[in-house]
């Protein structure tokens, strides 16, 4: 991610702050069916380091170009670096990223770049946006996406990356406007009124992508 926008400065980030350790709660379902205790994992896209930090893992560590975001991940038991290549070969595991790879100015090269960073066999778990054509472009839009994938394309992008593609799938699952009440309820009420909501509000869908290091 050394090639970046520079639209992530420290009012994207506090935005973003604002809901990190609810988004940890809340998003570490979209990878746990997969990982495994004891693993290293990477996190493409870190943030704060909240997600990781809902995890169970050895060793933790982000992928973050925004200094203070970095910083905050520090914190919250993340080794923080600014891009792959700073990253030794062959220690990950996994590596998850979830709705960082669409704000990446070359997401094939970022792709390729993460690949040598997987020990064999091991996982990569993305989840990225889907927006279809009534997402009118407006000015000054805080998300600032720069892509968006069908599970056809993501699966062909990990394709052409060099993975072993083993899935690639629409992730229905979308926060309903009351969220935090309804997660007071507890897990299994906020899955599925995630999985309601997502049915109902079609603007944009989430896509996820299970590829492995051949």
């Amino acid at each position: 991610m050394d090639k970046h926008s520079l639209h992530y400065d420290s009012e994207y980030f506090k935005w973003q702050n604002d809901i990190g350790q609810f988004g940890g709660w809340a998003n570490q379902t979209k990878y746990t069916d997969f990982l495994k205790p004891n693993s290293t994992i990477i996190d493409f896209g870190c943030g704060g380091g909240y997600l990781l930090s809902a995890i169970d893992a050895k060793r933790k560590i982000g992928i973050e170009v925004n200094p203070l975001a970095a910083e905050e991940a520090k914190k919250n038991g993340l080794e923080v670096y600014n891009t792959p290549t700073n990253i030794p070969d062959e220690i990950a595991d996994f590596i998850i990223s979830n709705n960082a790879l669409e704000h990446t100015l070359r997401p094939l090269d970022e792709l390729k770049s993460l690949l040598p960073k997987l020990k064999q066999n091991g996982l990569c778990i993305f989840v990225v946006p889907c927006e279809n054509i009534t997402m009118e472009w407006k000015p000054n839009d805080i998300n600032n996406h720069l892509y968006s994938w069908s599970p056809m394309c993501l699966g062909n992008l990990f394709t052409e990356a060099g993975y072993e593609l083993l899935e690639s799938k629409s992730y229905i699952h979308k926060w309903p406007p009351n969220y935090l009440e309804i997660a007071k309820q507890g897990r299994d009420a906020f899955e599925i009124a995630c999985k309601q909501y997502g049915q109902e509000e079609t603007t944009w869908f989430q896509v996820r992508a299970v590829a492995r290091r051949k």
